[in-house]
């Protein structure tokens, strides 16, 4: 496959070089599956969409020029809103095509989707990312796809191969929700059981395995690993994470790892939550670097991992 040198944003593309600093898994607004049919859910979109400009200023002026939106379809994705705080704030948004799990308490796959083919989950998934999403037909330029804990469900395998299929076609790449940390080599089992290369791939939340043996499983097909649930601790609290970070550079694998929150700008449709400084979109560079360095990780690795790394993923070279 020939170097790309573009990305697609939901501004129009960009080249790859002006990616700069990328936080690989952030979104900026997600609902439940099914908030669409609640008539008494109220939406401020112009304040949401502010507060999302503000916290996407505070990241730039921390040195952040880009972030990977892989909110899949049916968990309340809006590229229009996505659009206007990249357009307002400067911050490059990469958004999604693409489907979530089938099981548990964020379970998506609304039966419309379930009764897909491959085939046509293909098609879909090809039209978002050619044809582009609503009347203003933005892009997506990165294919989302997940898996349940422990299990990979019929809808889900239907979903990861499509996911493939649209991958080799379009050369747009993918990335993954696994849950719990587990299902990372078996999604590569089924995009490599297709023809896809491995490095076209980040296998998410492997921040909440601490299993070393793991990773290195994942890491040694040649995919990327996102280490991607800073400041969520419900799993492995985050000195824990950066210990795991900490010896998997040290053992020569910081040119596949890329770092990120899962944080939410507006939960529309959730229940609300106190506030928690560890979801604050700067708090990995405030908090979680410095403890990286402390461990004996060098700024240059940082650098790898933020900026070299997400730009490598997307020129697929």
């Amino acid at each position: 496959m020939a170097k790309n040198t573009t990305i697609q944003t939901v501004l129009g593309p960009i080249s790859t070089g002006d990616l700069g600093g990328c936080l690989s898994h952030e979104h900026l607004i997600a609902s439940p599956t099914g908030f669409e049919t609640d008539s008494t859910l109220e939406f401020d979109y112009e304040g949401e969409m502010m507060k999302a400009v503000a916290q996407m200023n505070d990241l730039r002026a921390a040195g952040i020029a880009s972030i990977i939106d892989p909110i899949p379809i049916e968990l309340g994705r809006n590229v229009d809103f996505m659009a206007d705080v990249s357009e307002r704030s400067g911050v490059n948004v990469i958004a999604a095509t693409g489907l979530y799990y089938e099981t548990g308490y964020l379970a998506g796959f609304p039966t419309y989707y379930k009764a897909k083919r491959v085939e046509e989950l293909t098609e879909i998934f090809t039209k978002e990312i050619t044809g582009g999403i609503g009347p203003r037909k933005i892009k997506a330029g990165i294919i989302k796809c997940a898996t349940s804990a422990n299990q990979i469900g019929q809808s889900e395998t239907k979903a990861l191969t499509a996911a493939a299929q649209t991958a080799l076609a379009t050369g747009v790449n993918i990335t993954t929700h696994t849950e719990q940390g587990t299902m990372g080599p078996e999604q590569m089992d089924i995009f490599e059981g297709v023809g896809l290369d491995p490095k076209r791939v980040t296998i998410g939340h492997c921040s909440d395995s601490a299993d070393i043996g793991y990773l290195v499983r994942i890491l040694k097909r040649g995919a990327y690993i996102g280490f991607d649930r800073v400041g969520i601790e419900h799993s492995i609290d985050d000195e824990t994470k950066a210990g795991v970070v900490t010896a998997l550079v040290a053992m020569g694998y910081e040119k596949q790892i890329v770092l990120s929150h899962d944080n939410v700008s507006c939960m529309h449709g959730f229940r609300s939550r106190p506030p928690d400084p560890k979801r604050s979109f700067t708090y990995l560079l405030e908090q979680f670097v410095p403890q990286l360095k402390e461990a004996g990780v060098s700024e240059g690795a940082i650098q790898t991992m933020l900026v070299d790394n997400p730009r490598r993923f997307f020129e697929g070279a």
